[in-house]
């Protein structure tokens, strides 16, 4: 973890700099946290695309396999099954290790991600800042009594995105689904400035997929 964080420093300092610039522009930390999220969104941009073309080409890919396994029939089984699907791998130039460049567009964020957890939950920098309905940044929003809402937002958000952008891959839908799962347990009880951080990050992604439809 430490050394993680020291990897790290360099991001999160750049973050701490431009949440600092938008909160005295905006004099609001919830619009400032939102602003920065969108900043390093845009930055990721380039990165993104090509993280969004290599999805493109492994899904492609993988259509393209189980197509062909798909072709082998019934009657093929055990050892001559195993084979005949090699072949077919080896054919194609693919293994199933590669089906985790389906998530790169979510890996080219992760550092960011991460280091905007390091910041916001290392520093006095959320403590008794409010935003909205939100009385303290620093602890879980806790809207609805027990229930924390912005999890609840960061996860439909992260689903629409994913569905939209593979609206014909199911696989990558559900791969997206298990991905968006996890988080929700991990940001969950999170402090809520950080959620509206990703949750800024996630409308930012939502957008510009849309505007790239033919990526």
């Amino acid at each position: 973890m430490y050394m993680l964080e020291v990897v790290l420093t360099p991001i999160v300092w750049v973050i701490d700099l431009v949440l600092g610039i938008y909160v005295y522009l905006f004099s609001s930390i919830g619009i400032a946290i939102l602003f920065t999220s969108f900043t390093f969104a845009l930055l990721l941009l380039p990165v993104q695309k090509i993280a969004n073309r290599s999805e493109k080409r492994i899904g492609e890919k993988i259509k393209k396999v189980d197509a062909e396994v798909k072709t082998l029939g019934r009657e093929i089984k055990g050892e001559k099954l195993f084979l005949a699907t090699e072949k077919i791998y080896q054919r194609n130039g693919y293994h199933p290790i590669q089906s985790i460049g389906m998530g790169a567009s979510f890996f080219v964020m992760l550092p960011v991600l991460i280091s905007a957890i390091l910041l916001f939950t290392s520093s006095e920098i959320l403590v008794d800042r409010s935003f909205l309905l939100i009385n303290d940044l620093s602890r879980a929003d806790g809207l609805l009594g027990a229930v924390n809402v912005l999890p609840l937002v960061m996860f439909l958000i992260t689903l629409l995105d994913a569905k939209l952008r593979f609206k014909d891959d199911k696989k990558s839908q559900y791969r997206f689904f298990f991905i968006s799962l996890v988080l929700l347990v991990i940001v969950y009880d999170l402090p809520s400035g950080l959620v509206l951080y990703w949750i800024g990050s996630n409308i930012m992604s939502l957008i510009l997929n849309r505007l790239q439809p033919n990526r």
